[in-house]
């Protein structure tokens, strides 16, 4: 290839190959990404995204790999990060990095002593320049503002305008969106389209379908080291993204619901409840509800962030307050005020936050999984270390966890396989209800089919779950029944068929 190329191109990655000693990590991967697109970049865990990114930011220099890059015409060789941002490439990480006994403009002005070197400023003008900046990119944040004031998802829009500062050919997001809210969510979509109207070109990488759906101009599919799909946006669908991202077709991603008895027994029965709002007690959270639960049954609820769902499961696990109403048991017992009762009568709720209500991260795998029933596991105060490690490899072996060592920490796992962790640890308490609060969250497609398979085979076997998710095609083709929240009302219930999303929509927004 020439060393100037078509300028329609804002970066083009030819025949990329990576390895680590007998390891192909990357093999003939060809990228080309149009000038002011929204490139969308998608692939599961291992497909090798991060190795791909690493060489575009100088991470992995040129000479570790075989390939070339062309970045806006000119072919480059990028042997550190500092070649990569002089070249006009800007990588805005998942991790926050920002300083924060500064202010937003001192921060970005970081990062244009990071490009450039250092640089004598005066603090009004640049201060001037930066609040202007900000504005003209449509960038609500004030260039006074102290960071450690800042939200984290505030923090995450400073480090987008740190690296829009340096003026790059090629911006990239990596997961900008994994601990936003939807409104967060919205805000910066709303920032990077505007940036597309001012010729800018991203490269948006996540895991999520519904985003490439609903920003990007093009994508991109990593599977396996290589490139197996990529395409203009009027070419592509969500069945054809998650088939081209698992190398089968999205029928399988599901598994088949097992039957429900027409005389399957009640399990759990919810009378006229009112939980309290966490946020302000004593007030309620919605108006009264009821539903019943039965053996075997997949009960979704459904409902915007901010419904209630995941402050009713909690409630339901005594973690939550409740103000009125009856929570009974199959027997028609009532169950505890506390979480230990809770336990005890067979109920377990899986938190959606697993790093910092789920798991010990300065722990093993061993550890995590055995965590819930330590008391079993000691006789006369002293830990029964071969039954530990037992109970342990069987459980991590019977969830495929990756890597099978027990003994690695739980931090080094990707996300799919710490939620298969945080899933096993409340197995081993024997429970018949699993509440799961999005147990999806932050894991690949691979391992999205993988906690659904889980799931089927806890009813098979005879628990019944209560599940909470945001993902309203997965909620509906999991659950037998989806029970909707919104406007602090339950709104109706419809059957579990992935073809009814719209009139989940309809009402989770209160439309009914």
């Amino acid at each position: 290839m020439s060393e100037k190329s078509n300028r329609q191109f804002a970066l083009e990655m030819s025949n990329i190959n990576k390895n680590f000693g007998p390891v192909t990590a990357l093999q003939d991967v060809d990228l080309k990404i149009r000038t002011g697109y929204i490139h969308g970049l998608i692939g599961q865990n291992g497909a090798g995204k991060s190795t791909l990114m690493k060489i575009l930011s100088g991470y992995y220099p040129h000479g570790t790999f075989d390939g070339e890059i062309i970045v806006a015409g000119e072919k480059v060789e990028l042997k550190s990060p500092r070649d990569a941002q002089q070249s006009g490439i800007a990588i805005v990480p998942q991790e926050i990095t920002v300083a924060g006994t500064l202010t937003v403009a001192e921060n970005i002005l970081l990062s244009e002593f990071n490009k450039r070197g250092l640089k004598l400023y005066s603090k009004n003008e640049e201060g001037k320049a930066i609040e202007k900046f900000l504005t003209d990119n449509g960038i609500p944040l004030s260039s006074s503002q102290l960071v450690d004031t800042l939200t984290l998802p505030q923090k995450q829009i400073l480090m987008i305008a740190s690296a829009l500062y340096m003026n790059p050919k090629v911006l990239v997001l990596d997961e900008p969106t994994s601990s936003l809210t939807n409104d967060e969510i919205g805000t910066l979509f709303a920032i990077v389209r505007n940036l597309k109207t001012k010729g800018y070109t991203t490269v948006f990488i996540t895991h999520k379908i519904a985003e490439i759906m609903d920003l990007c101009d093009s994508v991109s599919i990593l599977r396996d080291g290589r490139v197996v799909f990529e395409t203009d946006r009027a070419n592509f669908n969500s069945d054809t993204l998650i088939s081209n991202m698992i190398g089968r077709s999205i029928g399988e991603l599901y598994p088949e619901k097992n039957s429900i008895k027409k005389d399957a027994a009640v399990v759990l029965s919810v009378k006229d409840l009112v939980v309290e709002n966490p946020r302000k007690p004593g007030e309620k959270m919605m108006d009264p509800f009821s539903f019943e639960l039965h053996a075997g049954e997949i009960l979704g609820l459904g409902g915007l962030v901010g419904s209630g769902r995941t402050e009713i499961l909690k409630a339901l696990f005594r973690e939550n307050n409740v103000l009125a109403g009856k929570i009974q048991l199959g027997d028609g017992q009532v169950y505890g005020e506390t979480i230990p009762e809770a336990l005890d009568a067979g109920i377990v709720y899986i938190t959606e936050d697993r790093k910092i209500e789920g798991l010990f991260f300065n722990a093993t795998i061993r550890g995590n999984l055995t965590a819930s029933i330590l008391q079993a596991l000691s006789a006369k105060s002293f830990l029964k270390r071969r039954s530990e490690k037992d109970i342990a490899n069987q459980t991590s072996k019977s969830l495929s966890v990756k890597p099978s060592d027990i003994e690695e920490m739980i931090g080094n796992l990707s996300g799919g396989n710490q939620q298969k962790v945080l899933i096993g640890k409340s197995l081993l308490v024997k429970p018949m209800i699993f509440m799961l609060d999005e147990p999806t969250k932050g894991v690949d497609i691979a391992s999205k089919s993988e906690i659904y398979q889980i799931i089927h085979e806890l009813v098979n076997k005879g628990a019944s779950v209560l599940l909470v998710s945001s993902e309203f095609p997965e909620l509906l083709a999991i659950s037998h029944r989806v029970i909707v929240f919104a406007n602090g009302k339950l709104q109706g219930e419809i059957v579990g068929d992935i073809n009814k999303e719209h009139e989940l929509m309809l009402m989770a927004i209160g439309g009914k």
